[in-house]
């Protein structure tokens, strides 16, 4: 009996690691809201991103729309932020991110929306969706599907595949792209990338294993904005794997740097 549970085991790790290790190819498309039933399908099997234009925004996740819940004054970063978009200290914090979400309902909206577009079965696809205010470093998708929505302002989508780590620094986790320079690494001028606008009426869908940083088009003015990741069981442990990485790093790193 142990035996066999060693091979599962095995098996899992090695689907895993295939998993995260597969690349996608560099290429854009482009479809409406209208046309996802006919079309959205038939590209998602290219693997390549897919932009949907013409999708109706939603104020949910936006400074007008939260003033007038109570949930603004119990979060005084929104405000900050709001007031000083490149002075406001964002938490880069997943689990609040999540809790904002989650306790604002975007997440089952997200959900039903993404399980709608793709026609998935919701007892195999699952969704997970963090909300966002201002930029974002550096960061691998690893769901089955990846949705930015930017929901307030207008934010730079920059989009790397993973086939271009090795002309990356070793620290490129969680590094703004505004800071990505020579100085970081003398190879950065050879990376590949794609630049994508979003505004609040555009949803940008990534493959597995896009590596992704959001910036605002203008420093001085404010982004809020939607990840959401669609996970087959796989894709969840490869993320939920990942992320403890990336924890036990981090902590690492401060027990070697603390006096």
């Amino acid at each position: 009996m142990i035996e066999w549970i060693i091979i599962f085991l095995i098996i899992l790790c090695i689907v895993v690691w295939h998993y995260s290790q597969s690349t996608a190819k560099y290429g854009l498309a482009q479809i409406t809201e209208s046309q996802i039933s006919m079309q959205l399908g038939q590209l998602w099997e290219e693997k390549t991103p897919v932009i949907i234009a013409e999708v109706k925004p939603r104020g949910i996740w936006a400074a007008e729309g939260l003033r007038q819940t109570r949930f603004w004054g119990a979060q005084p970063i929104w405000g900050d932020y709001e007031a000083n978009p490149q002075g406001a200290i964002v938490p880069q914090n997943v689990a609040q991110q999540l809790t904002w979400s989650d306790i604002l309902g975007i997440s089952q909206i997200e959900n039903d929306t993404l399980i709608r577009w793709f026609d998935l079965s919701p007892i195999v696809y699952s969704t997970r969706t963090e909300a966002h205010i201002g930029a974002q470093g550096l960061r691998q998708c690893f769901g089955w599907a990846t949705a930015f929505t930017c929901t307030d302002g207008e934010a730079r989508c920059i989009l790397i595949h993973s086939g271009q780590k090795a002309r990356m620094p070793p620290g490129w986790k969680g590094l703004r792209w505004i800071d990505a320079t020579v100085a970081h690494h003398p190879l950065w001028t050879q990376v590949q990338f794609i630049e994508v606008i979003l505004r609040p009426n555009t949803v940008l869908l990534v493959p597995p294993h896009c590596i992704v940083a959001i910036e605002p088009v203008s420093l001085d003015k404010p982004i809020w904005w939607i990840r959401s990741d669609i996970h087959h069981p796989i894709s969840r442990f490869a993320q939920g794997l990942n992320e403890r990485e990336k924890v036990n790093s981090n902590l690492t790193q401060k027990l070697l740097t603390s006096p």
